[in-house]
């Protein structure tokens, strides 16, 4: 197996960036794309730390920009860089080879093909934040090699990865999408997934918010020297005449040094229903855009615990988008929080979300 450390891994994401920015001199064209989303939160003090006041807050969320370009015959290649008061950060950096019929092939830093929410894209996200079982348990972006296949009814995913933890961690992720019944854009997906993490006595902590971007973080886990990481997660979704249903259910079980298990689980469903009776677009096993403008309603229960440490969280959500066409798009979700310790509940806390987002 190939380890990289930090500067070989910046070397490899360099080399693809490098390539597809100069990819004017030998590449048959050039597709740009990027997003600009504008967040507001006001929420009250069941979202801080030893808060006692209310906040309301706004920020500059997402300013991105892709790159993407058919390099030659059969390889493809992509370039996604996020910009903020951080700096540049490299979200995507990979090439893909589709030549042969039975799978293709990416190479790069590129999304693990892990959860249906978490496949999807931020600009067509059905409510603003992703559900607390996907930030927390749902692996991100990595450095790996990734192979994907499949046929009208299924599609398949089965990569090696670098992922960030540490230098010598490495990961295997799967991912198998069934399509049981379909019938133009109505559909019932299924979906299975897993990844085996080898961490190698990197830390390991959870530290999440409960579904606002700008609260604190307050779901916190032991700090953990792991070993290894074991990730399940099954995926359901529904799409009928504007009414779409979506659940996902998470668990990992983090081993640390010692060879002691700590188990987190959770899951949420989620419903939106489109006044133009449209449905998303919908393929290779990923959750897309709506397909026509105007009104979208929305609602999430999602759930998450962490097992040993005895705690444990709730959130509801209602929202609603309008989406203008195919650059604009408003969102507004209501969330209501609590949590519960050994011997404790906290009150449901309240949140008001709010988006404005531009896409080219």
């Amino acid at each position: 197996m190939i380890k990289l450390n930090s500067d070989k891994k910046v070397a490899v994401i360099s080399v693809l960036a490098c390539s597809l920015l100069s990819a004017n001199t030998w590449a048959k064209d050039i597709k740009i794309s990027g997003d600009l989303m504008l967040d507001h939160d006001s929420f009250e003090s069941g979202f801080i730390e030893d808060g006692d006041e209310s906040q309301s807050l706004s920020e500059l969320r997402r300013a991105r920009l892709s790159f993407k370009t058919k390099v030659v015959d059969n390889w493809q290649a992509k370039l996604k860089v996020d910009f903020s008061d951080s700096g540049i950060k490299i979200k995507d950096a990979y090439i893909k080879y589709k030549g042969w019929d039975w799978a293709g092939l990416t190479i790069g830093e590129q999304k693990e093909g892990f959860g249906l929410e978490k496949l999807a894209h931020s600009r067509d996200a059905i409510m603003i934040e992703r559900s607390l079982v996907t930030t927390a348990l749902a692996p991100g972006r990595s450095l790996g090699i990734n192979f994907d296949g499949g046929a009208s009814s299924y599609n398949w995913q089965l990569g090696y990865y670098q992922p960030d933890e540490s230098e010598s961690s490495t990961a295997v992720t799967g991912r198998l999408a069934w399509l049981p019944w379909r019938q133009d854009n109505e559909l019932v997906h299924l979906g299975l997934a897993f990844s085996e993490r080898d961490l190698n006595g990197s830390d390991f902590r959870l530290n999440e918010k409960m579904e606002v971007h700008l609260s604190d973080s307050l779901i916190e886990g032991e700090t953990l020297l792991a070993d290894k990481t074991s990730l399940q997660g099954i995926e359901f979704l529904w799409q009928h005449s504007g009414f779409t249903t979506m659940a996902e259910w998470q668990q990992a079980t983090v081993t640390d040094i010692n060879n002691t298990d700590y188990d987190y689980q959770g899951g949420y469903v989620q419903f939106s229903y489109q006044l133009s009776g449209g449905n998303r677009n919908y393929k290779k096993g990923e959750l897309g855009a709506v397909t026509t403008p105007g009104w979208e309603f929305t609602s999430r229960y999602s759930q998450f615990e962490l097992i040993e440490e005895a705690r444990e969280a709730q959130i509801y959500s209602i929202g609603v988008n309008y989406t203008v066409n195919k650059q604009l798009k408003f969102m507004a979700d209501f969330i209501k929080a609590k949590q519960f310790e050994v011997g404790s509940e906290s009150e449901l806390s309240n949140a008001v979300s709010l988006r404005l987002q531009y896409s080219f």
